[in-house]
């Protein structure tokens, strides 16, 4: 059986800016000491891009708030914090695609430790995940970065758990990034998200070129036009 499906990234898609950076101005703001936390933060970053630490280590590190806050805290930085950054349009277009029966994902590199606080009519969430101890989330992160290829993977693990096809003609996907290219070419219907206000427009590739097709997206998200750039792509 073939199902309507419609996957939402989330940072600078459905909310106007970095979540993450959001949890840590929320904790700082009750923690103001905990600023020298970001040293560690400051190392971890860079070291893991030449590869002396792990990725893992590095975005554990930039998630120190996760250890030290409740789960009523978690929900009052969703409620606060996160809320207020809802794009409208972009919700609107996220509850008009439920009404009209299609199963909507959020699928982020953000992660399940606060994303689980959503307040969207969602029929799951896809994110990040830390571990878990006693019930409470952590900072450390496990698994992979639900970022790229990685949400392929997990989408097409949910889609093959419901037991359907995905209805590639009919399904949406919508992202403010480059980085979500993997994802949008499961879907016919891409929709590319303006992280400045939230502005939606159809994205069509025809490109094979990774560097190409990275390069003519940022045009996309970046060069402002009176109709709107209208590229005409299409990922097989």
């Amino acid at each position: 059986m073939k199902q309507k499906f419609a996957f939402f990234d989330y940072d600078d898609t459905l909310i106007h800016g970095d979540s993450g950076r959001a949890l840590l101005k929320y904790y700082l703001k009750k923690h103001p000491l905990a600023v020298f936390r970001l040293l560690k933060v400051a190392v971890a970053f860079p070291l893991s891009i030449i590869g002396l630490v792990k990725f893992q280590t590095a975005k554990s590190a930039w998630l120190f708030p996760m250890d030290n806050l409740s789960d009523e805290e978690l929900n009052d930085f969703y409620q606060t914090c996160l809320i207020p950054k809802y794009y409208p349009n972009v919700v609107a277009e996220l509850k008009d695609k439920k009404n009209d029966g299609y199963l909507v994902y959020i699928c982020s590199a953000s992660i399940e430790g606060y994303l689980r606080f959503c307040d969207l009519p969602v029929d799951g969430i896809l994110g990040t995940k830390t571990e878990v101890i006693g019930g409470k989330y952590t900072s450390r992160m496990i698994g992979n970065n639900c970022k790229n290829e990685e949400k392929v993977t997990r989408l097409t693990a949910v889609i093959a758990k419901l037991g359907v096809e995905i209805d590639y003609e009919n399904s949406y996907a919508y992202s403010d990034s480059m980085h979500d290219i993997p994802m949008l070419k499961m879907v016919k219907n891409r929709i590319r998200i303006n992280k400045k206000n939230g502005e939606m427009k159809p994205v069509r590739f025809i490109l094979h070129s990774d560097s190409l097709r990275a390069a003519l997206w940022a045009v996309a998200r970046w060069t402002p036009t009176a109709g709107g750039l209208h590229f005409q792509f299409s990922i097989p």
